[in-house]
């Protein structure tokens, strides 16, 4: 608990003035009943000056519940339980907050006002983070709103507690430290990321449909000079005097190539209290991107920006990881978009563009809202170039009940609806939903040529 601050409201000179006022006119039109009156600002005036400064007792207790956390469960059990005081949840997400203040001295605390810390960056949804109450000796209140979650993680201050006498004339202010949680992460997790079955000539874990170093019969051939003595059938040999040669179904990595819509539109959510749609896109591009190299697939990054592309070829070495980050980073935490200097190439036509830079075998992941028909149009060129493509969309209008909104999120279904029909892979992604549970449930095999 910090240092209190206590100041007088009132000093007084208003009830002189009353006094004298009143008196001057009881004595006038002849009435006691005025001149009696008159002593009561006088009474008022020494509850001001000699007012009571005794100290107010309070005791703050705070929890935050992840609001949309199955069963309730509350503090760590929400989180990934790694700390006490703190709680974990995905960009978007609802966490409820209760800060309960208890009124720990003997005396009435007839005037009580609290505003507690809420982090700057956290928009407050419902509720309110202030309060205004009277206590009774160990009788408490409580504040209970919800905030949403921007990525990052966010530190709750002391909650600011300021009370009055009975008077009203003395007010005591002071910072109340409070006990429980303090702290939320948001990081969103991707459990698991399903591969097609796009390949390229790196050795790795996807059956292909061609012989070559694997684990798993393929097929005998004629022997051919220059073919390793581990792979010749000398069974075969010791029956027949014919050389052939053993070939095993050859395994290899997929090369995997994340583009993430960070033009205008994706900085413009459905009300100003929500995260704008490349907050996720980038989170999740950033967590699929671990998760793939980690897996040992070559993955690269391509961020579009309007007339600007900033491209990471596939790779899985750490130059790779240094500048998926950089671009990464660039777009989620600038407020404004454009003038960044990772995005240096120029580009008059993104969506007829695109398709000609990217790897011929690659797999593509699209992170886009689809709040325009220009991400619809990019998936229709890949597709007409056979590539895989998976979209990961965030939905931006569930929320929305205006007509606009309502028009918007319909027009937004029709272009994923021709994303379907061109071939990709759709995740339809609302906001309170697990991307995690979302990929590994709903993203499954693409077909490539």
């Amino acid at each position: 608990m910090t240092a209190r601050t206590v100041e007088r409201l009132e000093s007084g000179e208003w009830a002189l003035a009353a006094t004298l006022s009143l008196a001057g006119l009881g004595i006038a039109v002849g009435s006691q009943l005025l001149v009696v009156a008159a002593t009561l600002p006088l009474w008022y005036a020494a509850g001001a000056v000699l007012g009571s400064e005794g100290t107010a007792m309070v005791r703050v207790q705070r929890q935050l519940v992840v609001s949309d956390d199955p069963g309730g469960r509350e503090n760590a059990d929400a989180g990934n339980g790694t700390d006490s005081g703190a709680v974990s949840a995905e960009p978007g997400t609802t966490v409820t907050v209760r800060t309960t203040v208890q009124n720990t001295g003997s005396e009435t605390i007839v005037d009580l006002r609290v505003i507690d810390g809420v982090p700057g960056a956290l928009p407050v949804v419902s509720g309110s983070p202030r309060a205004c109450d009277t206590l009774e000796p160990l009788e408490e209140t409580t504040l209970e709103y919800e905030v949403e979650l921007r990525r990052g993680e966010y530190a709750f201050a002391d909650p600011t507690i300021r009370t009055r006498d009975l008077t009203g004339t003395v007010a005591q202010t002071w910072y109340a430290s409070a006990a429980g949680d303090d702290t939320v992460r948001c990081t969103p997790v991707v459990d698991a990321v399903s591969l097609g079955d796009g390949t390229n000539d790196y050795a790795g874990e996807v059956p292909t449909d061609e012989g070559g170093s694997g684990i798993e019969f393929y097929a005998v051939r004629e022997y051919e000079p220059g073919d390793p003595v581990g792979s010749i059938d000398w069974r075969r040999y010791a029956a027949t005097r014919d050389l052939a040669t053993v070939e095993y179904r050859a395994e290899r990595a997929t090369r995997i190539v994340c583009v993430v819509d960070a033009r205008s539109s994706q900085y413009r959510a459905a009300t100003t209290t929500h995260c704008p749609p490349i907050e996720h896109s980038a989170d999740a591009a950033k967590r699929t991107f671990e998760t793939l190299v980690a897996a040992g697939h070559p993955t690269g990054v391509v961020g579009v920006y309007n007339d600007q592309v900033a491209t990471v070829p596939p790779g899985t070495d750490a130059e790779t990881r240094r500048s998926v980050s950089r671009i990464l980073n660039t777009v989620q935490d600038s407020p404004q978009p454009g003038n960044w200097s990772t995005f240096r190439t120029r580009t008059d036509d993104f969506v007829t563009d695109l398709p000609r830079r990217l790897p011929g075998e690659a797999q593509v992941f699209l992170f886009s809202s689809f709040v325009d028909d220009d991400p619809v149009e990019l998936v229709e060129a890949l597709r007409a170039r056979d590539y895989a493509v998976r979209v990961v969309s965030p939905d931006v209008t569930a929320d929305g009940d205006d007509v606009a909104t309502r028009l918007e999120a319909l027009d937004r279904r029709t272009r994923l609806a021709r994303a379907r029909k061109a071939g990709a892979r759709v995740v339809d992604w609302d906001r309170d939903q697990s991307l995690g549970v979302l990929l590994r449930n709903a993203v499954g095999e693409v077909r490539t040529r």
